[in-house]
């Protein structure tokens, strides 16, 4: 299973229209395409303006199909084009993440909150990058009885990795929050296990909650 996200950062003054907008042509995607797609805004967070359209796919030839169908389909390119109005020059990028570990989405659940943290591996330690990002999604989701997924990027920064938690509300976000940071037997996890696995060098791993706005 996959996690497709394109993002970008919306701007021009007109905060209303370019949600507007962001929703729309995410509805076109989905009906053109047959992916549910999901429209997320960053909150709390670094990057004010900055949305995303996120989808799950079971493979790359599912998500091969819908690119064929959208690229032909003059609904959505008339969207895009007129995209230039909100989005902001050169800020759109695409991320593709294959889940090594967790649950298949369910359709029945409504998620309004996730957290995405992200890392990346260092050399010589991939191998044990897997492992210990499976083991620190389990353990998270032992502490704070949310659905924990642990993805490894398929296309971006080599060897990147994510956790992305996912919440019914803020206040579960949180709760869950306040219990990882308070358990000292997964502080002692991440201070005894991480070092030497993931780069330590400052502003590689970062933490950003999103909002679900579609």
């Amino acid at each position: 299973m996959y996690l497709f996200s394109r993002r970008a950062r919306l701007g021009g003054g007109k905060p209303r229209d370019s949600i507007a907008w962001a929703t729309t042509i995410g509805q076109r995607v989905t009906e053109t395409s047959g992916l549910q797609i999901g429209l997320w805004s960053q909150t709390y967070s670094p990057g004010v303006g900055s949305v995303a359209w996120s989808t799950f796919a079971p493979d790359l030839p599912t998500l091969e199909a819908a690119f064929d169908k959208l690229i032909v389909d003059n609904d959505y390119n008339e969207l895009v084009e007129r995209g230039a109005e909100f989005v902001i020059p050169g800020s759109v990028d695409d991320t593709l993440g294959l889940i090594v570990h967790g649950p298949a989405p369910d359709p029945n659940r409504r998620v309004n909150y996730v957290v995405v943290v992200r890392s990346t591996m260092a050399a010589g330690g991939l191998a044990r990058g897997i492992a210990l990002g499976v083991e620190i999604a389990q353990r998270a989701e032992q502490i704070t009885g949310a659905s924990t997924a642990f993805l490894a990027d398929t296309t971006g920064n080599y060897g990147g990795v994510a956790w992305i938690t996912a919440f019914s509300d803020v206040a579960g976000l949180e709760a869950a929050q306040l219990a990882l940071n308070t358990d000292q037997g997964f502080v002692e996890l991440i201070d005894a296990k991480a070092p030497g696995v993931y780069t330590d060098h400052p502003g590689a791993t970062t933490q950003v909650i999103y909002c679900r706005i579609a």
